[in-house]
């Protein structure tokens, strides 16, 4: 419980076959990366941080249309991934929690919490003790709403393409010395997708299998990508 698409229409038999995300293992490596923001995410009592990193380029001028343009490159680092223990009581994954985002380096980082399993009354405790999480509902559906200020309703699919292609253009980088690193390597073997006979895709772990490292990383992804900011840079002339 607790918590930073394209489908064909073609009819077939119900089937069941490895996804690609077990070819992304790769990305699961050493990796350097500048500070930048961060997000933290908690999804099913798995825990990421990820570091999101924006390169900015040469401002270009869109003649044709009067507009100026920034060229950028994206780079996402998961930095943290952790387990809660079993059984673990709300107040105290609620400290603990806390205890992260008030360490450096996670002053100020955005932090996403999928409420999708324990409701919305233990996703309101987080706010109670000032952590003013983003919420995260995981719903059906092909695309992302908003539910309130601090709240999202978000498909299942549209989390794991993002993550599909931000890992297939090696912009989101895992670092191999996590504790954590060899259970998620497992958890993405066992992920497969699902083609029902109306042709909808669905993902999901194999039969007592688990995804909640893989979800938590994309809800950090999700909530890095859909934060509000603003930046101000003087134009050139």
């Amino acid at each position: 419980m607790i918590s930073h698409s394209e489908h064909s229409g073609l009819r077939a038999k119900q089937r069941r076959r490895p996804c690609q995300i077990s070819q992304w293992l790769n990305c699961i490596q050493s990796f350097r990366g500048a500070s930048a923001c961060k997000s933290i995410s908690i999804f099913s009592g798995a825990v990421c941080v990820l570091n999101h990193v924006v390169k900015l380029g040469d401002w270009k001028c869109d003649d044709a249309k009067q507009l100026w343009r920034q060229d950028y490159e994206e780079r996402f680092f998961v930095r943290h991934l952790e387990r809660l223990p079993l059984q673990m009581p709300y107040p105290a994954q609620i400290s603990h929690v806390a205890n992260l985002l008030a360490r450096d380096p996670l002053k100020g980082a955005t932090f996403a919490l999928d409420f999708t399993g324990c409701g919305r009354p233990v996703a309101d405790s987080f706010d109670r003790a000032g952590l003013r999480p983003h919420k995260v509902l995981i719903t059906a559906g092909n695309e992302p709403t908003r539910a309130g200020l601090n709240a999202w309703h978000v498909p299942k699919i549209h989390l794991i393409s993002a993550l599909e292609s931000r890992l297939h253009a090696k912009e989101l980088r895992i670092a191999a010395e996590l504790i954590e690193s060899p259970v998620l390597r497992e958890e993405l073997r066992d992920f497969v997708r699902k083609v029902g006979e109306s042709g909808r895709i669905t993902y999901n772990a194999r039969s007592g299998k688990h995804d909640d490292l893989i979800l938590s990383i994309c809800i950090a992804l999700f909530m890095a990508t859909n934060r509000q900011y603003t930046t101000a840079e003087r134009l050139p002339v």
